[in-house]
């Protein structure tokens, strides 16, 4: 008698079932991961929640420049500062002092001003004749006239410190000194943007505290070499004379653009073409007192 073959087990149908199951899961997986991943690459991101210290970021190819430091105030009474040291824009110019070898410099100079008359007379003239100034302002004026303090520097003239209220400065308290000069430093400041290192004091007249605080704030003192007088209401004529006698190479010639007797210089108006073309004519080449410096022609009229 034949026995009978053991049923094969049907095994097949099971793993093709437990294969669907694998693929299923995988593919579930994939999409999931596809979902996050895809929507993201597509520009959709998960942003972090806001907090209250949360500000907009701003984007920018320009490079901020550094915010200079203003200094403290010299003045112990006062609530301000000093005007920020305004930072160079570019690379600083070397001016090479070669270049006025053999040259004929002289310098001119006008004090206590700005005024909007003779101030503004006097700047019309120097940019006729395409000459370069120096200005010695007092403070008070500045701030009366910052309009025209401010064409003074736009203009490409120097400008300088001649004190506050035209005090005679040898006779102050050092504190009264500082006092005088920086309140004029700020007035320059606010009126043109810039500050100065010259100072003339009012008469010419110093002292020991004022040259130790010239000194100590890294400024010169700057005197002249001819006095025109206009001031004293000289003629014509006679400043003409003076300036052509006396002026040398590396002069500095004192002139005023406000002030005098009875607060008029008509006669420097009137000066002013005559010396700029017959000094011309004999071979001097008008520069600041910056320039002066430079050059080294200053000589003693400039103390550092």
């Amino acid at each position: 008698m034949r026995g009978k073959r053991p049923k094969k087990r049907r095994i097949l149908p099971y793993a093709l079932v437990l294969v669907a199951l694998a693929l299923l899961t995988s593919l579930f997986t994939l999409f999931q991961g596809w979902s996050r991943d895809g929507l993201s690459g597509a520009g959709v991101v998960d942003a972090a929640a806001p907090t209250e210290s949360s500000e907009p970021a701003v984007l920018t190819t320009d490079k901020v420049p550094p915010v200079a430091t203003p200094q403290a105030s010299k003045d112990p009474g006062a609530t301000t500062t000093q005007p920020p040291v305004k930072e160079p824009t570019s690379s600083p110019v070397v001016i090479n002092k070669d270049i006025y070898k053999n040259k004929k410099l002289v310098a001119l100079t006008f004090d206590d001003g700005p005024d909007n008359k003779y101030t503004e007379e006097i700047l019309d003239l120097l940019a006729e004749y395409n000459v370069k100034a120096t200005f010695f302002v007092v403070g008070t004026q500045v701030q009366k006239f910052p309009e025209t303090a401010k064409r003074i520097v736009d203009e490409g003239h120097s400008i300088g410190n001649h004190s506050w209220s035209h005090k005679d400065l040898s006779k102050l308290s050092a504190a009264a000194l500082e006092l005088e000069l920086d309140k004029t430093q700020r007035a320059i400041f606010k009126a043109t943007g810039v500050t100065s290192e010259l100072v003339r004091a009012p008469y010419g007249a110093l002292s020991k505290t004022l040259l130790d605080t010239i000194h100590k704030d890294n400024m010169k003192h700057v005197f002249w070499t001819v006095d025109t007088r206009d001031w004293a209401g000289s003629s014509v004529a006679e400043m003409h004379k003076n300036v052509l006698a006396n002026t040398h190479k590396g002069g500095i010639i004192l002139m005023h653009s406000f002030g005098g007797r009875k607060h008029a210089i008509e006669h420097t108006i009137e000066l002013l073409p005559s010396i700029i073309k017959d000094l011309g004519a004999k071979g001097y080449e008008f520069v600041t007192v910056d320039e002066l410096i430079i050059s080294g022609q200053s000589h003693s009229s400039v103390i550092k």
